[in-house]
């Protein structure tokens, strides 16, 4: 009876070529599931229905808004939670609680905190051979609110990397789990990965109007200083336990992705003599769409050096001819 209620908080906009992993193995352990759909077209609704605990909403605005979506869902928690003690989990559909997590110091102190609690995580980003993952050293998410009521905090307010949970930055409540990782699945899907790279850049740029070379130097992954990791066997969920396997209901040869469609409906908003300048014309996406590339060479040539440098981006010398070229470019 003095358990908390955990609440997931999760966007969802075409995601079915993960959302049953998401919902099978998160459905272990959270009481409710609500799945705020961005007008999917891929059957994602339909999978969110087939599972007892997800609670559905809708987001209807086709606009790309990070701050509008997670007040949302939010609003929807503490409606469903009417008062009572509250875990506000903010996960997205390609992330799930590696399967040895109630074994952890770290999930018991989870499960005792008070309200306040802020609690953040680390990745473990499950590399495209399924094999071995990448682990940031020194990088936590802030994904798990232990609900205070309180509103606003003013913290998920951004349009892009909002928060995903309300918490009260002023306070030192924070702590950091370390007993057990989130895993993460959006590089067994290469396409995906190269289309929400496009997608982000040019996102940032039409709403918030950053130069193309800070957006290049944003959005282009390096990862530097992040370990290679053999992936344990612990980690996974398998049949003979559960019933399922946690990789086999990920589908990772879904070629086309809803983000790259997003791009090419807006194109014709904007000029191209703006447009050629940001680095998401590979050929992938241009043979897709059946698109002219608009690149010029020194365009070509800015791009390939940025790439290029992406290593040893904050080296002095790198760092000076960035300036320059934002002031020339």
């Amino acid at each position: 009876m003095n358990k908390p209620l955990n609440i997931v908080m999760t966007p969802v906009r075409n995601e079915a070529w993960v959302l049953r992993s998401f919902l099978e193995t998160t459905s272990l352990w959270a009481d409710y599931i609500i799945i705020a759909d961005q007008m999917s077209t891929d059957g994602s609704r339909e999978i969110a229905k087939s599972y007892e605990k997800v609670i559905l909403i809708d987001n209807k605005n086709p606009e790309f808004n990070e701050a509008e979506r997670q007040a949302m869902l939010v609003a929807k928690a503490r409606e469903v939670a009417a008062g009572r003690d509250t875990l506000l989990w903010g996960l997205d559909a390609d992330e799930v609680l590696a399967a040895n997590f109630r074994e952890t110091v770290d999930w018991n102190h989870i499960m005792n905190s008070v309200p306040g609690d802020v609690f953040c995580f680390k990745w473990a980003e499950i590399c495209p051979d399924q094999k071995e993952y990448w682990l940031s050293p020194t990088t936590y998410y802030p994904w798990l609110f232990h609900d205070d009521g309180k509103e606003p905090h003013g913290n998920y307010v951004r349009n892009m990397h909002s928060m995903r949970i309300p918490y009260p930055i002023e306070e030192k409540q924070i702590y950091y789990v370390d007993d057990f990782r989130v895993l993460h699945f959006a590089y067994l899907n290469q396409h995906r990965v190269a289309s929400k790279r496009r997608f982000y850049q040019f996102v940032d740029w039409e709403m918030n109007h950053r130069h193309s070379i800070v957006l290049s130097r944003s959005y282009t992954q390096t990862k530097k200083g992040e370990q290679v990791l053999p992936l344990p066997d612990e980690f996974l969920y398998h049949e003979n336990e559960y019933g399922f396997d946690l990789l086999k209901l990920v589908d990772t040869n879904v070629a086309k992705c809803y983000m790259d469609d997003y791009i090419v409906e807006r194109l014709s908003r904007h000029s191209m003599k703006v447009l050629r300048k940001l680095d998401i014309w590979d050929k992938v996406f241009l043979t897709t769409y059946q698109l002219d590339d608009p690149q010029r060479k020194v365009d070509k040539w800015v791009h390939s050096y940025l790439r290029k440098t992406a290593m040893t981006k904050d080296k002095k010398a790198i760092r000076l001819i960035d300036k320059v070229l934002k002031k020339l470019y």
